[in-house]
């Protein structure tokens, strides 16, 4: 447990965990569906519309986000920030606008690393949300008059977040009160009182912390609250995608159905929506407009374990592998051959041998992957079979140099990489990105739209030096 985490441990809440979500948040996006917003990006707008039963009329729905300049627009990650303060918030019964917590407390809700970082940008996520107004126009439910209205508001009012220091000297000033040595929020009074008239809803937030892409928590969450009404759905490809998921409105059809499909196949694989092939998916219309049909799926949600759910997960955490990929092995891999890996692991940094892989985390996340057998004669990671249908190697930019003139490593490299199935691809090169240096992560990501040649070179490079770091164990 990292300083921050020891100063900040809240006394232990009682009683079940119950999740649950805004039904008006869960409507509209609040935040980009990006890790990242533009620096110049000050607004995000969304817009639909809509039969309201109150009126027998249609109505148009706008919500209007602004950022403060200093902190910017919410991202991805300060949305799920905004869920993880819900949690909290029921846990004590929705009593109070004002919500004692702890930043560790936060932490370990969400799934997330005890580590300074993650501290930080808890604090910097809150005051995000002190600085962003939201404007609903006739798209603000209110339960108390049954209809749309008007509401314009910080979902924030106040955040006061304590550092180790000042946590100490309430500490000595409380005298039985340990709330007064944590950290607090305040709820806007009109987000509150939503809470308070029962405009929320059940969520399982274990399966939403799971899911893998922001785009699938997103669909995940507005879905879940239509599904209460209705188990089939349609909605117009564009009014769904960029309105309700947030996807950027500069997106053709087919962008937005490229981009929409992963997440889709997550969720169905996961058991959240019925399958459907791509062509019943994606309705297309007179005039070019196309529908998205979704299904609820009749079985139980698979839920893939949280940090602490097992103690493998806590095990390989401790070992450098995120949290998230912790739960992905441990879900898809026996949990004999995860020990077996990790002993693997220990027994080379007990030997000396570790200093030898570049990547530690890396490493084991491919040796558990590729299920490595022994620790110190690894050439390359363990290949499985080519099926026939296997895709070429990745493609290299134009200006690459022939293969004749390659480097050793990218050779041996392509040799490997011919031989793994496309789900072993899938795996090796997620793990790659997971463990390559922030710049090129961040050129990856930003490139994969448009996939060219920088993006192509940058792919390139975290492949072959992976697959470096793999061989050096």
């Amino acid at each position: 447990m990292s300083k921050e985490g020891v100063a900040e441990i809240l006394p232990h809440r009682h009683g079940p965990q119950r999740y649950r979500d805004e039904l008006n948040f869960a409507e509209f996006p609040i935040a980009s569906v990006s890790d990242t917003v533009a620096e110049n990006q000050k607004t995000l707008e969304f817009t639909d519309e809509i039969f309201d039963p109150s009126s027998g009329k249609p109505v148009a729905r706008t919500l209007t986000i602004t950022a403060a300049d200093k902190f910017g627009l919410p991202t991805a990650l300060d949305d799920e920030v905004l869920l993880g303060l819900m949690q909290l918030s029921c846990d004590q019964g929705f009593t109070d606008r004002k919500v004692h917590f702890s930043r560790y407390e936060l932490i370990k809700l969400l799934g997330w690393r005890d580590e300074s970082k993650s501290y930080k940008r808890i604090e910097d996520s809150l005051n995000r949300w002190t600085g962003v107004t939201l404007q609903y126009r006739k798209a603000w439910w209110s339960k108390e008059e049954q209809c749309w209205v008007n509401e314009t508001f910080h979902v924030i009012d106040q955040v006061t977040v304590f550092d180790r220091e000042r946590i100490a000297r309430r500490r000595k000033m409380a005298k039985g009160s340990p709330e007064k040595a944590l950290s607090s929020f305040v709820w806007n009074e009109t987000v509150f009182q939503s809470f308070k008239s029962g405009y929320i809803k059940s969520l399982d937030f274990d399966f939403f912390k799971s899911l893998d892409s922001a785009i699938s928590k997103r669909m995940f969450r507005f879905l879940d609250k239509r599904f209460y009404h209705k188990g089939r759905w349609e909605f117009d490809l564009q009014t769904f995608a960029c309105e309700h998921i947030g996807l950027s409105k500069n997106y053709s059809n087919s962008e937005l159905k490229r981009k929409l499909l992963p997440a889709v196949r997550e969720i169905e694989a996961r058991g959240f929506l019925a399958p459907l092939a791509d062509a019943e998916r994606f309705l297309r219309l007179p005039r070019a407009n196309w529908k998205a049909v979704f299904v609820k799926a009749a079985k139980k949600l698979a839920v893939i374990p949280q940090e602490g759910d097992d103690s493998l997960v806590s095990e390989l955490v401790a070992r450098g592998i995120t949290p998230r990929s912790a739960r992905k092995l441990v879900s898809h891999h026996p949990s004999s051959r995860i020990e077996e890996k990790v002993r693997l692991f220990d027994g080379l940094k007990t030997r000396g041998g570790e200093g030898a892989i570049r990547n530690r985390a890396g490493w084991l996340y491919s040796a558990i992957v590729h299920n490595y057998t022994d620790a110190e004669a690894v050439a390359v990671p363990a290949a499985t079979p080519r099926r026939d249908t296997a895709a070429a190697p990745p493609p290299r930019a134009k200006s690459d140099p022939p293969e004749e003139s390659l480097k050793p490593e990218a050779v041996a490299f392509e040799a490997f990489w011919a031989a793994l199935d496309e789900g072993a691809r899938r795996d090796f090169e997620a793990a790659a990105v997971a463990a390559a240096p922030a710049f090129l992560q961040k050129q990856f990501h930003e490139g994969s739209d448009a996939k060219g040649s920088l993006w192509k070179v940058t792919r390139q490079r975290i492949l072959v030096d992976f697959f470096s770091c793999s061989r050096a164990g």
